[in-house]
């Protein structure tokens, strides 16, 4: 009987366990450091993730990758990767624009069912004073009225921090929604990783027609096979946000805080799973390895038969030309 990707996952952590579990929880300890920089202002999260966060975990990727022929990891080489990140050969690992604006669609969604709720609920418990006081918020500008940030305070500290409250609720429940979708998109993107580190260096455009063709076949098996291996992490993830927000609302009691809290826990615990998702990833690719490389041939085909139509090649020129696309030296061809 065929082994389960599962047991060919866990038996290729069993190969070297100490190294996998050295690199996920350091990449799970560099990330909730990143997170935490939301607590000194969430903004700075616009530029921690793609130029911090998104690097490490890619560093990481490839760190496990070599371990698989037994080379060995050093901090020189592992900032080596984290800057590989930035070549253009890898560029689009994460879908990272796409992957925020996708996750931002659920968020807005989010925001919507749990706005309606609460002011429901604010409403039974508040009242008409609840009602106006958030009608002198959204319309007080549009009317041209002059509102001071002092004012503003003084209407959101209102009423036991009724309007701060309703604000910071909303928020929290809709970032979990959001986060675990970000986490998703950019993970599931990821797999084209272990591809591009196997081809040699070609056209940007090859490198993208060639992954593009692959998920457009295999996405829905692909995306099976990613939650088969990698639900865990989510759960994970999920706990760590509603762990965090109950710290937070019984021990620290800093409403304002609450969705930092929640950002900070939905990444806070994936140091314990992080070690066998690299290893899943890993068998996943390892699966669709030969699509990946049908993509490539695909990919190369089409290019020629665009650049043929517009551009009458000799058989010469045109073997030249796919030579280029291919990106291979002389060492590739004689393999």
């Amino acid at each position: 009987m065929k082994d389960s990707l599962r047991n060919i996952s866990f038996n290729k952590f069993k190969t070297n366990p100490t190294s996998y579990l050295a690199v996920g929880i350091m990449c799970g300890l560099f990330l909730l450091l990143v997170m935490v920089l939301a607590f000194i202002d969430p903004a700075i999260l616009i530029i921690a993730v793609p130029l911090l966060a998104l690097p490490f975990i890619f560093a990481s990727h490839v760190a496990c990758y070599y371990l698989q022929v037994n080379q060995q990891i050093s901090l020189t080489a592992y900032a080596r990767y984290f800057m590989g990140f930035f070549h253009s050969q890898f560029r689009g690992s994460f879908r990272g624009l796409i992957s925020l604006l996708k996750s931002l669609g659920f968020y807005i969604a989010a925001v919507f069912v749990a706005g309606f709720i609460f002011f429901l609920i604010f409403k039974a418990q508040y009242g008409q004073t609840f009602v106006e006081s958030l009608n002198t918020l959204f319309f007080q500008y549009t009317s041209n009225a002059e509102f001071t940030y002092e004012e503003l305070v003084a209407l959101l500290e209102a009423n036991d921090n009724m309007l701060l409250t309703f604000i910071v609720y909303i928020s929290a429940v809709a970032i979990p929604l959001s986060m675990l979708a970000f986490i998703y998109y950019i993970s599931f993107s990821s797999l084209s990783i272990y591809y591009r580190a196997n081809v040699a260096f070609g056209a940007a455009a090859v490198l993208k027609m060639s992954v593009g063709n692959t998920y457009a076949r295999h996405r829905s098996e692909m995306r099976k096979d990613w939650f088969s291996l990698n639900w865990p992490m989510l759960v994970l993830s999920f706990t760590g946000m509603i762990g965090f927000a109950i710290l937070d609302l019984l021990i620290f009691k800093r409403i304002d805080l609450l969705p930092t809290f929640v950002i900070v826990g939905g990444v806070a615990l994936l140091m314990f799973y992080l070690p066998f998702y690299f290893a899943n990833m890993e068998t996943i690719y390892k699966k669709y390895e030969m699509n990946f490389k049908e993509g490539n041939q695909e990919a190369i085909e089409t290019i020629l038969r665009r650049i043929q139509s517009s551009i009458d090649l000799s058989e010469e020129e045109k073997k030249n030309l796919e030579a280029s696309l291919r990106g291979q030296d002389k060492e590739d061809e004689d393999k």
